[in-house]
Protein backbone atom coordinates (compact mmCIF):
# COMPACT_ATOMS: atom_id res chain seq x y z
CA UNK A 1 0.00 0.00 0.00
CA UNK A 2 1.25 3.24 -0.59
CA UNK A 3 0.74 6.72 1.80
CA UNK A 4 1.79 9.83 2.11
CA UNK A 5 5.05 11.27 4.29
CA UNK A 6 2.69 13.13 6.29
CA UNK A 7 0.88 9.99 7.22
CA UNK A 8 4.08 7.71 8.13
CA UNK A 9 4.86 11.01 10.31
CA UNK A 10 1.40 11.07 11.95
CA UNK A 11 1.09 7.21 12.18
CA UNK A 12 5.11 6.61 13.84
CA UNK A 13 4.33 9.66 16.00
CA UNK A 14 1.32 8.00 17.43
CA UNK A 15 2.55 4.60 17.91
CA UNK A 16 5.86 6.14 19.50
CA UNK A 17 3.67 7.76 22.01
CA UNK A 18 1.55 4.35 22.19
CA UNK A 19 5.12 2.52 23.27
CA UNK A 20 5.85 5.15 26.11
CA UNK A 21 8.59 7.45 24.29
CA UNK A 22 8.75 11.42 25.92
CA UNK A 23 6.82 13.86 23.57
CA UNK A 24 10.19 15.31 21.93
CA UNK A 25 11.03 11.94 21.18
CA UNK A 26 8.32 10.86 19.32
CA UNK A 27 8.44 13.26 16.87
CA UNK A 28 11.80 12.81 16.38
CA UNK A 29 11.80 9.43 16.75
CA UNK A 30 9.03 9.46 13.47
CA UNK A 31 11.14 12.19 11.26
CA UNK A 32 13.66 9.82 11.14
CA UNK A 33 11.50 6.72 10.09
CA UNK A 34 9.99 8.90 7.70
CA UNK A 35 13.21 10.20 6.64
CA UNK A 36 14.32 6.58 6.11
CA UNK A 37 11.49 5.68 3.95
CA UNK A 38 11.58 8.42 2.04
CA UNK A 39 15.11 7.95 0.56
CA UNK A 40 13.93 4.21 -0.02
CA UNK A 41 16.34 2.51 2.89
CA UNK A 42 13.06 0.99 4.73
CA UNK A 43 12.76 3.06 7.96
CA UNK A 44 8.85 1.32 8.62
CA UNK A 45 11.03 -2.46 8.01
CA UNK A 46 13.56 -1.38 10.01
CA UNK A 47 10.99 -0.29 12.30
CA UNK A 48 9.28 -2.81 12.82
CA UNK A 49 11.73 -5.56 13.65
CA UNK A 50 12.66 -3.07 16.54
CA UNK A 51 8.82 -2.79 18.06
CA UNK A 52 9.61 -5.90 20.13
CA UNK A 53 12.23 -4.30 21.65
CA UNK A 54 11.17 -1.29 22.03
CA UNK A 55 8.02 -2.01 23.94
CA UNK A 56 10.14 -4.76 26.13
CA UNK A 57 13.30 -2.41 26.99
CA UNK A 58 13.51 -0.41 30.06
CA UNK A 59 13.87 3.49 29.29
CA UNK A 60 16.79 3.64 31.46
CA UNK A 61 18.77 7.02 30.95
CA UNK A 62 22.00 6.92 29.06
CA UNK A 63 25.17 8.04 30.38
CA UNK A 64 28.60 9.81 29.80
CA UNK A 65 31.61 7.28 29.75
CA UNK A 66 34.49 9.94 28.38
CA UNK A 67 33.96 13.75 27.48
CA UNK A 68 36.52 16.90 26.42
CA UNK A 69 36.34 19.68 23.90
CA UNK A 70 36.16 17.82 21.09
CA UNK A 71 35.18 13.71 21.94
CA UNK A 72 31.70 12.23 23.71
CA UNK A 73 31.23 8.83 24.46
CA UNK A 74 28.15 7.93 25.49
CA UNK A 75 26.54 4.54 26.82
CA UNK A 76 23.06 3.70 25.73
CA UNK A 77 22.39 0.57 27.91
CA UNK A 78 21.32 -1.42 24.93
CA UNK A 79 18.19 1.39 23.67
CA UNK A 80 17.34 2.45 20.63
CA UNK A 81 19.11 5.04 18.58
CA UNK A 82 15.64 6.40 18.83
CA UNK A 83 15.42 7.38 22.27
CA UNK A 84 19.23 9.15 22.65
CA UNK A 85 20.28 10.08 18.96
CA UNK A 86 19.11 13.51 19.15
CA UNK A 87 20.95 13.95 22.57
CA UNK A 88 24.06 13.13 21.11
CA UNK A 89 24.32 14.56 18.22
CA UNK A 90 23.42 18.09 19.61
CA UNK A 91 26.61 17.31 21.64
CA UNK A 92 28.49 16.44 18.96
CA UNK A 93 27.26 18.78 16.62
CA UNK A 94 28.13 22.04 19.61
CA UNK A 95 31.74 20.78 19.71
CA UNK A 96 32.28 20.79 15.64
CA UNK A 97 31.31 24.14 15.83
CA UNK A 98 33.51 25.37 18.34
CA UNK A 99 36.40 23.70 17.88
CA UNK A 100 36.23 22.74 13.85
CA UNK A 101 35.49 19.04 14.18
CA UNK A 102 34.62 16.20 16.94
CA UNK A 103 33.57 13.00 17.43
CA UNK A 104 30.65 11.15 19.04
CA UNK A 105 30.21 7.52 19.98
CA UNK A 106 27.37 5.82 21.18
CA UNK A 107 27.79 2.53 22.71
CA UNK A 108 25.26 -0.24 23.25
CA UNK A 109 22.52 0.49 21.06
CA UNK A 110 20.42 -0.94 18.30
CA UNK A 111 18.52 0.62 15.41
CA UNK A 112 21.57 1.96 14.28
CA UNK A 113 20.87 2.69 10.37
CA UNK A 114 18.09 4.85 11.99
CA UNK A 115 20.75 7.43 13.41
CA UNK A 116 20.75 8.63 9.32
CA UNK A 117 17.60 10.62 9.41
CA UNK A 118 18.86 12.37 12.44
CA UNK A 119 21.60 13.75 11.08
CA UNK A 120 20.04 14.67 8.00
CA UNK A 121 18.67 17.12 9.60
CA UNK A 122 21.83 19.03 10.87
CA UNK A 123 23.93 19.66 7.35
CA UNK A 124 22.02 22.72 7.00
CA UNK A 125 24.36 23.88 9.68
CA UNK A 126 27.54 23.79 7.75
CA UNK A 127 28.43 20.64 8.83
CA UNK A 128 30.07 17.15 7.17
CA UNK A 129 29.61 13.91 9.05
CA UNK A 130 30.97 10.51 8.47
CA UNK A 131 29.68 7.92 9.97
CA UNK A 132 30.36 4.10 11.18
CA UNK A 133 28.98 1.06 11.98
CA UNK A 134 29.11 -2.52 11.82
CA UNK A 135 26.76 -5.66 12.78
CA UNK A 136 28.11 -9.59 12.95
CA UNK A 137 28.79 -9.19 8.99
CA UNK A 138 28.83 -5.94 7.49
CA UNK A 139 30.04 -2.90 7.98
CA UNK A 140 28.14 0.33 7.03
CA UNK A 141 29.31 3.65 5.88
CA UNK A 142 27.78 6.65 5.44
CA UNK A 143 28.77 10.21 4.57
CA UNK A 144 26.71 13.63 4.23
CA UNK A 145 28.00 16.63 2.40
CA UNK A 146 27.50 20.48 4.49
CA UNK A 147 23.97 21.07 3.14
CA UNK A 148 23.21 17.51 1.57
CA UNK A 149 20.10 16.02 2.96
CA UNK A 150 20.85 12.68 1.40
CA UNK A 151 23.57 10.95 2.30
CA UNK A 152 26.23 8.80 0.76
CA UNK A 153 26.15 4.87 1.37
CA UNK A 154 28.39 2.12 1.37
CA UNK A 155 27.82 -1.43 3.12
CA UNK A 156 31.09 -3.98 2.91
CA UNK A 157 30.50 -7.57 3.58
CA UNK A 158 33.44 -8.09 7.03
CA UNK A 159 36.21 -10.13 6.03
CA UNK A 160 36.30 -11.74 9.66
CA UNK A 161 32.92 -11.14 12.50
CA UNK A 162 32.57 -8.96 14.55
CA UNK A 163 32.50 -11.25 17.50
CA UNK A 164 33.07 -8.78 20.23
CA UNK A 165 31.50 -5.65 18.61
CA UNK A 166 29.55 -3.71 21.35
CA UNK A 167 27.19 -2.59 18.92
CA UNK A 168 28.31 0.97 18.81
CA UNK A 169 27.95 3.53 16.41
CA UNK A 170 30.56 6.43 15.71
CA UNK A 171 29.89 9.70 14.10
CA UNK A 172 32.49 12.38 12.93
CA UNK A 173 31.65 15.89 12.77
CA UNK A 174 33.67 18.33 10.74
CA UNK A 175 33.02 22.38 9.64
CA UNK A 176 36.30 22.62 7.13
CA UNK A 177 36.57 19.64 4.90
CA UNK A 178 34.35 16.60 3.81
CA UNK A 179 34.76 13.38 5.54
CA UNK A 180 35.22 10.14 3.76
CA UNK A 181 34.66 6.99 5.15
CA UNK A 182 37.36 4.54 5.23
CA UNK A 183 36.40 0.75 6.33
CA UNK A 184 38.99 -0.74 8.77
CA UNK A 185 39.71 -3.66 6.68
CA UNK A 186 41.46 -3.94 3.08
CA UNK A 187 39.57 -1.90 0.33
CA UNK A 188 36.83 -4.19 -1.38
CA UNK A 189 34.20 -2.98 -3.77
CA UNK A 190 31.18 -2.71 -1.70
CA UNK A 191 28.20 -4.52 -1.52
CA UNK A 192 25.78 -1.77 -1.94
CA UNK A 193 27.03 1.56 -2.64
CA UNK A 194 24.28 4.63 -3.15
CA UNK A 195 25.22 8.10 -4.37
CA UNK A 196 23.11 11.17 -2.17
CA UNK A 197 21.94 11.75 -5.85
CA UNK A 198 20.80 8.01 -6.21
CA UNK A 199 18.61 8.11 -2.86
CA UNK A 200 18.05 12.53 -3.32
CA UNK A 201 16.06 11.51 -6.69
CA UNK A 202 14.11 8.54 -5.17
CA UNK A 203 12.92 11.20 -2.28
CA UNK A 204 11.86 13.67 -4.89
CA UNK A 205 10.12 10.68 -7.15
CA UNK A 206 8.49 8.82 -3.58
CA UNK A 207 7.38 12.93 -2.61
CA UNK A 208 5.04 12.23 -5.62
CA UNK A 209 4.07 8.86 -6.28
CA UNK A 210 3.56 8.19 -2.57
CA UNK A 211 5.79 5.68 -0.39
CA UNK A 212 5.16 2.07 -0.31
CA UNK A 213 4.69 -0.08 2.87
CA UNK A 214 3.70 -3.03 4.39
CA UNK A 215 0.09 -3.15 5.21
CA UNK A 216 0.55 -6.12 8.18
CA UNK A 217 3.50 -3.24 9.58
CA UNK A 218 0.95 -0.41 8.88
CA UNK A 219 -1.74 -1.65 10.69
CA UNK A 220 0.52 -2.77 13.76
CA UNK A 221 1.52 0.68 13.71
CA UNK A 222 -2.14 1.67 13.96
CA UNK A 223 -2.32 -0.26 16.85
CA UNK A 224 0.10 1.44 19.16
CA UNK A 225 -1.07 4.65 18.20
CA UNK A 226 -4.70 3.22 19.48
CA UNK A 227 -3.74 3.16 23.05
CA UNK A 228 -2.92 7.17 23.10
CA UNK A 229 -6.65 7.31 21.62
CA UNK A 230 -8.13 4.85 24.83
CA UNK A 231 -6.24 6.66 27.25
CA UNK A 232 -7.57 10.04 26.64
CA UNK A 233 -11.03 8.79 26.18
CA UNK A 234 -10.76 7.13 29.85
CA UNK A 235 -9.16 10.37 31.38
CA UNK A 236 -11.95 12.25 29.67
CA UNK A 237 -14.40 10.13 30.85
CA UNK A 238 -12.87 10.67 34.77
CA UNK A 239 -12.58 14.46 34.30
CA UNK A 240 -15.96 14.28 33.01
CA UNK A 241 -16.93 12.50 36.60
CA UNK A 242 -15.03 15.37 38.37
CA UNK A 243 -11.72 13.91 38.89
CA UNK A 244 -9.05 16.37 38.34
CA UNK A 245 -11.51 19.48 37.52
CA UNK A 246 -10.85 22.84 38.10
CA UNK A 247 -14.39 23.97 38.42
CA UNK A 248 -15.47 25.88 41.81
Amino acid sequence: MRVSLNEIQVVCRKAFEGIGFAPGDCDDAAQMIAWLQLQGLDGIGTLNKALLFLETETDRPFNTCYEDAAQLTLDAHGQSVLRCAAQAVELGIAKALHTGSASVRIRHCHNRLLLLGYLARCTDQGLNFCVHWRDAQRQWLATFGAGQSSPSLQVHTSVQPAQSDEQSINVLISQHFQLLPAPNEPAAAPDLSLDWKILAETADRQRSTGLEVNANVWAALKKLGDRVLVESTEESRRRGAGEGSDAT
